[in-house]
């Protein structure tokens, strides 16, 4: 299936690493003029060449800390003069947020968790619209999480932050429908990547157990018996910025191999 991509403008956020990585390659391989950004330099030149190698496309590479308003506005004045607009903006890149025990998370850990997601998707939509809205029809699409609808104590500031994203996603595409701008959430269950080993480390140790404890519960639990691939995200962040997927907008793409219970997304 041409999903429509071959020399779209498209930036992934956090495109190094994980969901973000397997993301970039789907891209990449759908010959799409693929731009990712990372924190460091190192992640990005090691990510560019594993997609450059996988798909013989080279990506375009930007430092960028998405919790710094002058680093997101910056990049986005240099994106303008270089491509004068942006098809795709995959919101992926996210700091830490505080996980342990509720009691012990004090106010300035809630707050800097705040900027580590929800405010670093704010922050690039606001500097990047303006290129998305340039074309026939832009796409954002969300990387939230299903801890959204699934609370847990030792879990809060994870699933708060998540449950904003989604308020935000459907508010933003009501909000840029006049623009032909269509937005989309892309909800992973857990997915095994080093973001997750991080985050499961802080959770398990708010829960008394170890790493391994919690992970091995974790696995019991789940319908098809394991957790995600990051490729299996990838894929379907692609195919929901694709011309394949141009009536879709404002809902939240559970991708979570059943685990989540309810029926409402």
């Amino acid at each position: 299936m041409d999903l429509g991509l071959k020399d779209k403008v498209v930036l992934v956020t956090g495109g190094t690493k994980g969901i973000g990585l397997a993301a970039a390659r789907a891209f990449a391989e759908e010959g799409a003029r693929l731009i990712i950004t990372a924190s460091t330099e190192e992640s990005l030149q090691e990510a560019a060449a594993q997609i450059q190698q996988a798909t013989n496309n080279q990506p375009d590479c930007y430092r960028c800390d998405v919790t710094s308003d002058e680093a997101v506005t910056s990049l986005a004045a240099t994106l303008d003069e270089k491509y004068g607009d942006l098809d795709v903006l995959v919101n992926n890149a996210a700091g830490k947020l505080p996980t342990g025990d509720f009691l012990n998370i004090d106010s300035a850990a809630w707050l800097n968790g705040w900027n580590q997601k929800l405010q670093c998707y704010v922050r690039t939509v606001q500097a990047f619209y303006p290129l998305l809205k340039q074309g026939d029809g832009g796409r954002i699409v969300n990387v939230v999480g299903t801890a959204a609808r699934n609370p847990k104590a030792s879990y809060m500031a994870v699933g708060m932050s998540n449950a904003a994203l989604i308020n935000f996603n459907k508010s933003l595409a009501d909000r840029s429908a006049q623009d032909k701008v269509l937005v989309v959430g892309v909800a992973p269950s857990g997915v095994r990547t080093g973001r997750w080993e991080r985050l499961t480390k802080g959770r398990a140790e708010g829960e008394g157990k170890t790493q391994e404890q919690l992970q091995a519960e974790i696995d019991a639990t789940l319908p098809l018996g394991r957790m995600a691939q990051p490729e299996e995200l990838g894929d379907v962040i692609c195919f929901m910025a694709s011309a394949r997927a141009s009536y879709i907008s404002g809902t939240i793409i559970t991708v979570d191999g059943a685990s989540t219970q309810g029926v409402f997304n």
